[in-house]
């Protein structure tokens, strides 16, 4: 973790535990969350189950409102089973297209000057995110009018990304990489949720959504940068550097979550 986001974690905990001189409640919380990427193009994207755990104070505001900063570590993804694709630039002209003045079939597919899918492919794999969350959530109680067990939680959360990796399969082949730099190092999300509390223990279900778009790096580029001889696919023309005549599918998205957790007061 670089010294940009340890700083940031270190004065957002101050500001978090500044003000809560009085505590009323801590205890721990861990659990499990279903998660999935809703976005562009993201392959057919289905939940992933991942788990989380942090601490959380509890100060108390009124007689039916409770404030409640925590710190959680979340894992976070999506599977996903779908077709992806490829475009390629086969005359190396600069352009994916077709030369529209040679009348040629220069990828020899059979169409003449017509943008083309020319690899389309089926891709299994997953996607991993790890966070460390830093919810403020109000907790309000509903024992005037529901029960004086059930509470309703609402609140920002701000989200700082530790590390995430990808896991991809293409027809027999296994692509994966530990580095997602590209990725947004933070994330904001909007959590709300209803909590049943028995005693020292307290059952939750959460829902969690993001505001922030995340890029991923696409299965065929992943494919395409792991080739050894590129003159050998696509000809002695393109050389070194023919990603420049790739191009890749946007895959991107929004982190989504359905958290059960538990938490135990100390």
């Amino acid at each position: 973790m670089n010294s940009i986001k340890i700083s940031i974690i270190i004065f957002l905990l101050i500001l978090i535990f500044s003000n809560l001189s009085a505590i009323d409640e801590k205890g721990l919380k861990i659990g499990f969350n279903y998660s999935k990427l809703t976005g562009n193009n993201m392959m057919n994207v289905e939940f992933r189950s991942n788990f989380s755990a942090g601490l959380f104070l509890n100060k108390t505001l009124n007689n039916w409102l409770v404030i409640q900063p925590e710190i959680m570590f979340s894992s976070k993804g999506a599977n996903c089973d779908g077709k992806e694709r490829i475009y390629l630039d086969n005359d190396a002209d600069g352009n994916f297209d077709e030369d529209p003045f040679d009348l040629l079939d220069n990828d020899n597919d059979g169409l003449i000057d017509k943008d083309q899918p020319e690899l389309d492919f089926n891709v299994k794999g997953y996607y991993q995110l790890n966070y460390l969350e830093i919810p403020i959530l109000l907790n309000a109680s509903t024992s005037n009018f529901i029960s004086k067990n059930l509470d309703f939680v609402f609140g920002p959360s701000f989200n700082i990304l530790l590390n995430g990796k990808y896991k991809l399969k293409q027809d027999g082949y296994e692509f994966h990489s530990g580095n997602l730099s590209n990725l947004n190092t933070f994330d904001f999300s909007a959590v709300f949720g209803i909590v049943y509390s028995i005693d020292r223990y307290k059952l939750e279900l959460r829902a969690n959504h993001s505001f922030i778009n995340h890029n991923f790096k696409s299965a065929g580029k992943a494919i395409m940068e792991s080739i050894e001889n590129p003159e050998e696919v696509f000809g002695p023309i393109i050389g070194d550097d023919y990603l420049n005549y790739c191009k890749f599918e946007k895959i991107s998205g929004y982190n989504t979550a359905i958290s059960l957790l538990l938490s135990v007061l100390f």
